[in-house]
């Protein structure tokens, strides 16, 4: 089983990604897009983990205990690794980050434990598409500068995260919930 933690964003915020993305799709670049229903922003990538899962689910609960709630709030679109070659396009968060930082660091710490390498560098998030060519990314740089420009600010509260299940189709990636964790520090 293919897993991975995760900070869900509320339907606004999927509106405003939905939004950005149908604004540079117009431009028929070479991007494969994030669908609608997967919009979310990774703490960890744990990959396969059929024998180990009882024991995440428990070192999840325990990281969830130790933090408190949060909030965040919507910030512009940018590009990794950077403009100048772009490969993914998102869109960032901003606000107490220190609090989201400290929540990875804490599920770094837990599944450590199990043998999970703690995250190097670690960027809170919303992949909006996967940049496949170069094919009209000059306008797709121009038109986020513009989009940038007047993207409106969502305030979020994260109070829980969750532990998602990747199943890869043809048609790109299913994601499932295997458990919700509250934020109880």
């Amino acid at each position: 089983m293919r897993v991975f933690i995760a900070i869900t964003v509320p339907e606004e915020i999927k509106q405003q990604a939905l939004q950005v993305k149908e604004e540079l799709v117009k431009f028929r670049p070479d991007i494969k897009w994030v669908e609608y229903g997967n919009y979310h922003i990774t703490l960890k990538f744990l990959g396969e983990v059929d024998s180990q899962l009882n024991d995440i689910k428990a070192r999840l609960f325990q990281a969830a205990q130790a933090c408190p709630p949060f909030k965040l709030v919507t910030s512009e679109i940018g590009f990794f690794p950077g403009r100048s070659r772009p490969r993914v396009v998102w869109m960032g968060v901003k606000g107490e980050l220190e609090k989201a930082r400290f929540l990875g660091e804490r599920v770094d710490t837990y599944l450590n434990e199990l043998g999970f390498e703690a995250e190097r560098k670690r960027s809170f998030h919303l992949t909006l598409g996967r940049i496949r060519s170069e094919k009209e990314i000059e306008k797709i740089l121009a038109q986020t500068g513009i989009i940038n420009n007047r993207l409106k600010r969502y305030d979020f509260t994260i109070s829980e995260f969750s532990l998602m299940e990747s199943r890869l189709s043809s048609t790109g990636p299913e994601y499932s919930v295997l458990e919700k964790y509250r934020l109880e520090g």
